[in-house]
């Protein structure tokens, strides 16, 4: 967390709120962590990054990486609803 992102929270939430205040005011409802991203918010997906097209030359390439947006959780890593195994939501034990 940077400085300007602290100032921030002082500035919309006040100096005497503690961290654990702050917390329940923003987290609000969204109290289960999303199964899909684990509670990151954001989901890292490998690619090749080779340009398709090109002849192979033979060189070993290195697989890319990018983080996208959960969309099961919207980014905020919490859901206001609990996401459970098909065979749990079933009456598998």
């Amino acid at each position: 967390m940077t400085i300007n992102e602290v100032k921030g929270l002082v500035d919309r939430y006040g100096a005497d709120m503690t961290l654990g205040q702050v917390l329940i005011k923003v987290q609000g409802n969204k109290i289960y962590k999303c199964p899909k991203c684990e509670g990151k918010g954001f989901i890292t997906i490998k690619y090749n990054s080779y340009p398709k097209g090109l002849p192979d030359s033979g060189w070993v390439y290195e697989p890319a990486y990018r983080d996208v947006e959960c969309n099961l959780c919207n980014g905020e890593g919490y859901t206001d609803h609990e996401y459970k195994p098909r065979m749990v939501q079933d009456g598998w034990k």
